[in-house]
């Protein structure tokens, strides 16, 4: 029968008694030797390994391998929702297994892939080649921007009526 702490952790929980692995007692003769005694005691007293049950695990997305942009994680403390904890998207431009060679800012940067995380970015030539001018001679007034801007503006309106 095992104990929750087992189920738990993996192993049963340590009193303080049993942390320390137990030597024989020596009889103690002299009592104006007894610091010196537990000195040398505690000196070669030695914690009880712990076991391990599992290793951590590092997350690495999927789309890692083949994507052009990345977000590059920042690890510094952040104040509140100033600061972002990723920056980017920054252009890949090399990519081994571990490691990343990115552009940021005109350099090229090597970054662990712990670090990184894909960017999903739209192609700036999607929009113009998406929209379909029946009129070729005249120029579209409708910019891409604008266009996005009426597609995702999706907000309902709603009338709350209380019954007095």
């Amino acid at each position: 029968m095992s104990t929750a702490s087992e189920l738990v952790y993996g192993e049963e929980l340590r009193l303080p008694g049993e942390m320390l692995k137990t030597s024989t007692p020596a009889r103690i003769t002299d009592p104006a030797s007894l610091l010196h005694r537990l000195r040398a005691i505690f000196h070669r007293s030695k914690p009880v390994p712990a076991s391990r049950h599992c290793k951590p695990h590092v997350f690495v997305f999927q789309d890692l391998r083949d994507c052009d942009y990345v977000f590059l994680r920042d690890d510094k403390i952040l104040k509140a929702l100033v600061n972002t904890p990723f920056t980017g998207p920054w252009k890949v431009l090399e990519r081994t297994e571990k490691i990343f060679k990115i552009n940021i800012r005109g350099k090229a940067v090597t970054v662990s892939i712990d670090r990184l995380k894909p960017a999903y970015v739209l192609d700036n030539n999607l929009c113009a080649t998406s929209v379909d001018n029946p009129d070729p001679d005249t120029t579209s007034a409708v910019s891409c921007a604008s266009q996005l801007s009426s597609s995702t503006d999706n907000r309902t309106t709603r009338h709350v009526h209380f019954n007095i």
